[in-house]
């Protein structure tokens, strides 16, 4: 008797197992996160502080979230083939509010939207422990004011104003001065020398969650 139930188990577990046996997701979504206008990648504060892209697909109503790397591309290589609606959340207002994207297997989209700063950091000056940075800034959502001006630096790649191991951050407060477009100085002393940092302009405007624009990586190697 004990035999018989034993087998009478063992063969409902293995006809579960064989319901189960589902093929893995395999259709793989990028792309980058681009300026509207210029066409070219945004980059932003990384992990929770940069775009998130929510995937639904079909009719769904729950999300699958992936988050953009701080150079603005973004991978998802674990989806199911279909139609999905595309949505952002995060440091940037999208062009469109949806997006219509048909996964296949290797499929890439670029998501257009609008910043609410554009920044540029040059390297004007290196000596070892003080660096010299120039950062061009450019309000692009008029309607919002620009809040903060700032700079960080790490010996880890791509510092964002919540992150900057073995660095730090300057800021200047500008509300008050209604400033759109513009250059400013920062020096960053105090350095280690014969050590490589990586250095961000950072900016933010009064935009809901107040989530901060930043730009391209560069660093102090190349002035060696």
């Amino acid at each position: 008797m004990k035999k018989t139930c034993y087998l009478i188990v063992v063969s409902a577990l293995m006809a579960g197992c064989e319901l189960d046996n589902y093929e893995a997701p395999s259709a793989t979504l990028s792309g980058k996160v681009i300026d509207f206008e210029t066409g070219e990648s945004i980059a932003n504060g990384g992990v929770n502080n940069g775009t998130r892209i929510q995937l639904f697909e079909g009719n769904a109503t729950q999300p699958i979230i992936t988050n953009s790397f701080p150079d603005g591309h973004f991978v998802n290589a674990a989806l199911f083939p279909g139609d999905y609606k595309l949505v952002t959340l995060g440091a940037f207002e999208m062009v469109e509010d949806t997006m219509r994207v048909t996964v296949a297997e290797n499929t890439t989209a670029d998501v257009k939207v609008i910043p609410n700063v554009r920044l540029k950091a040059v390297l004007q000056d290196f000596d070892e422990t003080t660096a010299i940075v120039k950062v061009t800034y450019s309000k692009v959502a008029e309607e919002q004011v620009l809040n903060q001006l700032a700079i960080v630096w790490s010996t880890i790649d791509n510092p964002n104003m919540f992150t900057f191991f073995g660095g730090g951050q300057q800021t200047m407060d500008v509300a008050s001065e209604n400033l759109t477009a513009g250059d400013v100085i920062f020096t960053i002393t105090d350095l280690k020398p014969e050590t490589t940092y990586y250095v961000r302009a950072a900016a933010v405007t009064n935009n809901p969650g107040n989530y901060y624009n930043y730009s391209t990586t560069l660093t102090t190697s190349s002035q060696h």
